[in-house]
Parts: C-alpha cells; structure tokens; sequence
C-alpha cells in the first residue's frame, strides 16, 4: 500500500515537472511590432491601444 502510493505521488510530480517545466514564450520574442495584429496591421476598434 506504501509503495503504491510513494509510486502514485512520483508518478504525480514527474508530470508536472514536465507539464510545467520550462515557459513556452518564443527565444527570439522582441517588441518591434508590440501593437500589432498578427498580419502585421495596427488594430482597429476595440483592439486599438490606448492613447491613440
């Protein structure tokens, strides 16, 4: 019963070590086209930034 639960909770943390493990964010993000609709566009309505 021990081993089977110390094998359970194991099982547990492994995955989310690697569910969580590391973040998902691009290695080359930069923020030259922060503002930007994903074709490139200035947004429109109420996507538009604030300010503008």
């Amino acid at each position: 019963m021990k081993l089977s639960v110390f094998l359970i909770a194991a099982m547990f943390a492994l995955t989310l070590l690697t569910a969580c493990g590391k973040p998902t964010a691009p290695e080359s993000a930069s923020s030259d086209n922060y503002g930007t609709t994903h074709e490139g566009k200035a947004p429109e309505g109420r996507n538009e930034l604030p300010g503008k």
